[in-house]
């Protein structure tokens, strides 16, 4: 059976981080920040190349395999920051901001791939999982580590729930209603890049982007109620990731991203056919 062959820790992991991915992606399509995902999971990409230059200048580094994961968090986290201060306020516009640290980063992260490719003779470590995911890689103790921050992540968006709300859908009126907008504004970058650093392992940096966006995006194309969007936005990110795995494990030569991000686009391209063809009331 293909489901046997599918290890248990990985399955739990990605599917508890598909779930806050696809809570959130309803949160980040209603802030129409759609392409911010993108710009902090490269920027994950450009600190694992910062990590591989630091290998290379320290030998003793070269082993360890979270040098890249460390390098990752920081980078993620940093730049989900400063996309929030320089979007906050129209310091620089949003997509703009995006952008900059989206190209440098990935730029710096290949640049750093080439540097070490050319003196070791060898991808870095975690090079092609960092692009494509790799759920194999995902042990018991990394598995625990991705539920119990999807679940942080879940809790705190249930928690603040409704300023959340507010905000994303009309940032004054929520600032006139009491709403700390400013507090929700880097909470949610901090999110962003919390789901970003524990779904990269899972599907890769390039396509992690995907579960924050089509869950919501599809589920929008069924129905405009708030309950119902979060469940199918769950449903589909859930759908996603198992038949990404089924796919990775009956055919090992086609990595787990591609098939979880074809596979949600699959599901999204049939949802806009059946509500262009359904009355717009659900």
């Amino acid at each position: 059976m293909i489901a046997a062959t599918i290890s248990m820790s990985p399955l739990i992991a990605t599917a508890a981080m598909a779930v806050a991915c696809a809570v959130l992606s309803v949160f980040v399509v209603a802030r129409r920040w759609a392409f911010i995902g993108e710009g902090i999971s490269h920027s994950g990409f450009g600190g694992a190349g910062a990590a591989w230059l630091i290998m290379l200048a320290s030998p003793a580094l070269a082993a360890q395999e979270w040098m890249p994961y460390v390098a990752v968090l920081v980078f993620c986290i940093a730049t989900a920051l400063a996309i929030g201060y320089m979007s906050r306020g129209n310091r620089v516009a949003g997509d703009a901001a995006i952008g900059i640290f989206l190209v440098a980063s990935l730029a710096f992260g290949f640049l750093a791939r080439h540097i070490y490719l050319h003196v070791r003779g060898v991808d870095p470590n975690a090079f092609e999982q960092l692009l494509f995911g790799l759920t194999n890689v995902i042990d018991p103790p990394r598995a625990v580590a991705t539920v119990l921050v999807s679940l942080a992540v879940l809790v705190t968006l249930a928690g603040l729930n409704k300023e959340i709300l507010a905000y994303c859908f009309d940032p004054q009126m929520a600032q006139a209603s009491g709403v700390r907008v400013g507090f929700i504004h880097y909470l949610l970058m901090l999110l962003i890049a919390v789901t970003v650093i524990v779904g990269m392992p899972i599907i890769g940096s390039p396509l992690v982007t995907a579960l924050l966006v089509l869950p919501a995006v599809t589920a929008t194309q069924l129905t405009q109620r708030l309950g119902r969007v979060f469940a199918i936005a769950v449903a589909t990110a859930l759908a996603g990731v198992v038949a990404g795995g089924i796919v990775h494990a009956r055919w090992r030569f086609i990595p787990v991203g591609p098939a979880v991000v074809l596979t949600l686009f699959a599901i999204f391209l049939l949802s806009y056919v059946i509500g262009r063809a359904r009355p717009a009331t659900m």
